[in-house]
């Protein structure tokens, strides 16, 4: 019986003399992904770089046209026999440009608080060769707010807060400008002290005299009476009993000792 062959596996040709063999291609084609990955996660990384950079920083020179043009809008606005007590550069960050800064002037007059900014170039598409659209905001000094030097932004900046009942606005001020911006506020807070004072004095002259009666007499506030029942009560007017009281507001307090015209009035605890 003869003998089967011995079956061989086919020898490869790089196995043969002087044959090279071949690079593992499945080898490379990962390591290529890879390159092509980093490539790319680079490239998203730097592109959002640029975006972010374009919204934070503002193009060359829009500080200073933003300012000459406030500074001629300001002229335009203050009216006549207005005058100018101190100002500075100043700037504002606002969520509706994105936190983009815009920039601009703070003024004190001798009437009211004005901030007059350009807002920022808008980022898709350049703005028009033509005059700023400016933000103008007036603050007289018979409104409530107040303006205070102080760190914003969580102590990384300094500038002026203005706060009235219903906002807060922060004005940014560089180093260059604080002096500046402390007079804004320190001019500001005296004009509103002159307004106030003027604005009390006017109504203490409208206000009617307290009438002549023929006696006054005390009354002591019992729970739920008020200024304006008791005037009536004692026929007379809240604002008389808050001249003969110096009362600057309707606000009493049980066992307040109040005067009061003297009148026939029952169950009253009007004492002598």
């Amino acid at each position: 019986m003869n003998a089967s062959p011995t079956l061989t596996p086919p020898t490869r040709n790089w196995l043969r003399a002087g044959a090279s063999a071949p690079a593992p291609r499945r080898q490379r084609s990962v390591w290529v992904r890879v390159l092509v990955a980093l490539t790319s996660t680079t490239a998203v990384f730097a592109t959002a770089g640029v975006v972010a950079a374009a919204a934070v920083i503002p193009p060359v020179g829009a500080r200073r046209t933003a300012r000459d043009a406030a500074l001629r809008e300001i002229g335009a606005q203050v009216g006549t026999g207005e005058q100018i007590v101190a100002q500075a550069f100043a700037s504002q960050r606002r969520w509706t440009d994105m936190w983009r800064e815009s920039f601009g002037v703070v003024v004190a007059t001798d009437r009211r608080l004005l901030y007059v900014g350009a807002p920022p170039t808008p980022l898709l598409k350049p703005r028009d060769d033509g005059p700023l659209e400016l933000l103008v905001e007036s603050y007289p000094y018979d409104a409530a707010f107040t303006l205070e030097p102080r760190t914003i932004w969580r102590g990384r900046g300094r500038g002026l807060v203005l706060r009235t009942p219903a906002a807060q606005v922060d004005f940014i001020v560089d180093d260059r400008s604080w002096v500046s911006a402390q007079r804004v506020a320190v001019a500001s807070a005296k004009a509103r002290g002159v307004v106030s004072r003027e604005i009390e004095q006017l109504d203490a002259t409208l206000r009617a005299p307290a009438p002549v009666a023929a006696e006054y007499v005390f009354h002591v506030v019992r729970r739920g009476e008020t200024l304006t029942g008791l005037a009536r009560r004692f026929g007379t007017s809240p604002d008389v009993l808050r001249q003969l009281n110096q009362l600057s507001q309707d606000g009493i307090r049980v066992g307040q000792r109040l005067r009061v015209p003297k009148v026939d009035v029952e169950d009253s605890t009007a004492t002598p």
